[in-house]
């Protein structure tokens, strides 16, 4: 997977980088998550090409940037460079660095907690981030 990127910049990111992304960030309705041969026989191109668009020695044809958008079901705009687009694709670098963190499995577990307990939850997590992150253990 590519760094991800600050999502406050001021340029937008290759597309190569913003198609990884949602290859990596989206799940199928079953929760499986997508493969590039699977994407790519999808969409009629071949894995070569969607390799190549990935690694950033191609650039897509409009027609196709519009199947991929509605293939990952975003906006086009998601792969521009207006300031929207930007927006989009710092949403989408944040989910990354997210997921990579692990906070979406937290997030998840923390929703069938009552909302009598999730401030205690929200105590510890400030508690250990104060620590500096440091991974101490009792025993």
């Amino acid at each position: 997977m590519s760094e991800s990127k600050d999502p406050q910049r001021d340029e937008a990111e290759p597309f190569g980088v913003l198609l990884e992304r949602l290859i990596y960030l989206k799940k199928h309705d079953n929760g499986r998550s997508y493969t590039v041969p699977e994407v790519a026989d999808d969409v009629s191109i071949s894995k070569s090409q969607l390799y190549n668009l990935i690694k950033g020695l191609n650039e897509p044809k409009l027609r196709l940037a519009m199947e991929l958008a509605a293939y990952f079901d975003v906006d086009l705009e998601y792969f521009g460079n207006s300031e929207r687009a930007r927006q989009l694709q710092g949403q989408y670098a944040m989910l990354e660095r997210l997921s990579e963190q692990g906070v979406r499995d937290i997030a998840f577990r923390a929703s069938a907690l009552s909302p009598d307990v999730l401030p205690s939850v929200l105590d510890f997590i400030d508690f250990q981030a104060s620590r500096g992150g440091e991974n101490h253990t009792s025993g």
